[in-house]
């Protein structure tokens, strides 16, 4: 008995069994959760293997809870709230731990069912991508090693620079001076591209914690503008509140942080003379906070991915920078269980956004 292979032509429907095989491989799985009926959870086999689960045993919302690291729980539940409240497809990364202690990367997407208006139903996978965050770890010791030792000759270099700087001025050498200037101009700039780079791997975000206190975030927008204008004396930054004093409770430092990169990135991408409008609402149990611009804008196709680690738009301006900053506010205003983003309407330069609960004050 002879079997015979099928002609180069034929073709055949993708079975179960060939679906199976694929998400294995990928190591993918499905899930959906009812957000009617108290987050009852239906998921696949491969969904409960990523998550360290026996198939075969029942697989609840509690559960999948209780298998992410508690560092991580707050931003996960942050991000489905997110999702839910303002119609957004809900992404999330996170760590989770197997019954044999070994800790597991989840990259988790899903999408919000509506039924006339009201939310019922959040559907999306899982992917186990333990061996790209590995990846990532790495490389991030590798861009340690380096920096460590690239800063130390440079910072001989700068010494340096500075000394041969100080012994010309008063010999009115003006063609060695300039070009001293000039050299110690782009070792500068070479040491803040490698602090820049540093932040990521140094901080180690994952295990930032916030010192959160009470403070007039109109009153910090303030200062910031204030001490913008001083450093861009071109600049016209205007800063417009609903009220003279709007509490938070947050880290005060991690806030600052982000205001001053958003305020630094408006001038920065503005080719003329750069104008800010800086908007601060409170509404109810949260303050939204934006910054626009009159500058060269942002592609919509970029919008969403700005807030990655190491990303840089395209434009037609060439200006300094790792992709590190606006990745940085994404990290902070997420710990502080609130959102950011790009508004995505079509406009004249760019305004961001983000929202922050007022907290316990």
């Amino acid at each position: 008995m002879s079997s015979k292979l099928p002609n180069a032509d034929q073709t055949f429907n993708i079975s179960d069994e060939h679906l199976d095989i694929a998400l294995e491989q990928v190591s993918m799985g499905f899930w959906r959760v009812n957000l009617v009926n108290s987050n009852f959870m239906a998921c696949t086999p491969q969904c409960k293997k990523n998550f360290g689960w026996d198939p075969s045993r029942a697989f609840s919302y509690a559960d999948m809870l209780s298998c992410i690291l508690p560092e991580d729980l707050p931003e996960m539940q942050a991000k489905v709230s997110t999702a839910i409240e303002h119609q957004q497809l809900y992404k999330a990364q996170y760590r989770v731990k197997h019954p044999d202690g070994s800790i597991h990367w989840i990259d988790a997407n899903g999408k919000v069912l509506y039924k006339k208006g009201i939310p019922y139903e959040l559907l999306g996978t899982t992917l186990d991508i333990t061996e790209k965050k590995d990846l990532e770890v790495l490389r991030d010791e590798l861009l340690n090693v380096a920096m460590h030792e690239l800063k130390t000759p440079l910072s001989a270099v700068m010494a340096s620079l500075q000394l041969l700087e100080r012994i010309l001025q008063p010999q009115n050498e003006e063609k060695a001076l300039n070009i001293v200037t000039r050299a110690l101009g782009s070792t500068e700039r070479i040491n803040r591209l490698l602090g820049e780079m540093a932040l990521p791997v140094n901080a180690k975000l994952k295990e930032i914690s916030l010192a959160k206190t009470t403070f007039d975030i109109r009153r910090l927008a303030d200062e910031i503008a204030d001490n913008a204008r001083v450093i861009h004396a071109h600049a016209e930054i205007e800063v417009q509140a609903d009220a003279d004093e709007i509490l938070i409770h947050g880290d005060r430092h991690r806030i600052a942080q982000v205001i001053t990169n958003l305020i630094n990135n408006g001038i920065k991408y503005s080719e003329n003379d750069p104008n800010l409008e800086i908007t601060i609402t409170p509404d109810h149990d949260q303050v939204s906070f934006s910054v626009r611009d009159y500058g060269i804008g942002i592609a919509p196709g970029d919008r969403k991915k700005i807030f990655q680690k190491f990303y840089r738009a395209n434009t037609k301006l060439q200006v300094d920078g790792l992709g590190i900053g606006l990745y940085l506010c994404a990290e902070v205003i997420l710990r502080h269980g609130g959102s950011i983003q790009v508004a995505d309407i079509e406009q004249t330069g760019t305004t961001v956004i983000f929202s922050i609960p007022t907290g316990n004050i």
